[in-house]
């Protein structure tokens, strides 16, 4: 019996030498250096902006659907149920930080004296005031006994900050006839109004405004002047009460009859009003360094401002 023969496989590797491994690794250096290109552009941003801005982004990544709900994507105030603004702890955002922010922008433009970082801070506050609107806003709308309220209320975001007009209506006036005296209802908003405006740093200045109708002969003690002024007083003492500082308001200032809201109808009831102006900055500075030039410079006009040959008076 023969054996069976056993085949033998002989396997060889071939070897090769050295040769091209590929382009993987460029692109993992190029994803590594774009990366790092990224990091420092972050750490640059960083460094480049303010506190604030700092919150506030802090703040959109904390809650995005808070901040666009608000309707510009970015604002700094959030809103809790009560119509407050949220602080730090709560949202990222600490209001005392708005101030610091405008002093930051007032004294880099008074250095550097560049008018496009002057424009950019007007716009960034612009977009506060704006915010404090829907702030405001939302405080009427969410309160069913302000539903009142709703047609005797104007605000607008114009070139001095935001215009609070409150107009008087027949059927709902704002004080009681002839008097500095507000209706309680009346009072009840503004202390409402007084809860947001207390957290921000804005100055505020109040226009009182009447019709029209003679009030008082044209030689009594009390006129429509001294009544305006009154009133634009007792909405001063109301947000007080609500919560404002003394120290917040720039000017109390009494307009009597002659600026009417409708001019062709200067005795209707719509011309008797209260106007709440949230001062920004370049307004509030304007006033107190206007006044204060005013009464210690006097009022003199220039020299090229009076002519030469006057006539005789007689």
């Amino acid at each position: 019996m023969e054996k069976s023969e056993q085949t033998i496989v002989i396997k060889r590797v071939k070897k090769y030498a050295a040769g091209h491994h590929g382009g993987s690794w460029k692109i993992a250096f190029a994803d590594f250096a774009l990366a790092l290109m990224a990091f420092f552009l972050v750490l640059w941003l960083i460094e480049s902006t303010t506190e604030l801005e700092k919150m506030v982004i802090a703040g959109y990544f904390s809650d995005p659907r808070s901040l666009a709900s608000a309707g510009d994507g970015g604002t700094p105030y959030v809103l809790n149920l009560q119509g407050r603004p949220l602080t730090l702890p709560n949202q990222g955002l600490n209001l005392a930080l708005v101030q610091e922010d405008r002093e930051q922008a007032v004294e880099s433009s008074d250095e550097l004296e560049n008018v496009e970082y002057i424009e950019l801070a007007r716009l960034r506050e612009t977009e506060l005031l704006q915010s404090l609107q829907g702030q405001l806003e939302e405080v009427i709308a969410g309160n069913q006994e302000f539903e009142w309220f709703s047609d005797s209320l104007s605000m607008e975001v114009t070139e001095d900050g935001l215009s609070i007009q409150i107009i008087d209506r027949d059927n709902r006036p704002l004080f009681a006839s002839g008097s500095e005296q507000m209706q309680p209802y009346a009072l009840e908003v503004l202390w409402a109004m007084a809860n947001v405006l207390e957290d921000i740093p804005n100055k505020i200045s109040i226009y009182g405004h009447t019709d029209s109708v003679p009030f008082g002969s044209d030689f009594a003690q009390y006129t429509n002047w001294e009544l305006s002024a009154d009133r634009a007083n007792a909405a001063r003492r109301a947000l007080v009460e609500g919560g404002l500082s003394f120290q917040q308001f720039a000017q109390i200032i009494g307009m009597g009859s002659s600026l009417p809201l409708l001019p062709d109808d200067p005795q209707d009831a719509s011309n008797r009003r209260i106007v709440i102006m949230v001062l920004n900055q370049m307004a509030e500075r304007r006033i107190m360094e206007g006044t204060m030039a005013s009464e210690l410079d006097g009022g003199a006009p220039p020299e090229d401002a009076v002519p030469e040959d006057l006539p005789e008076i007689f």
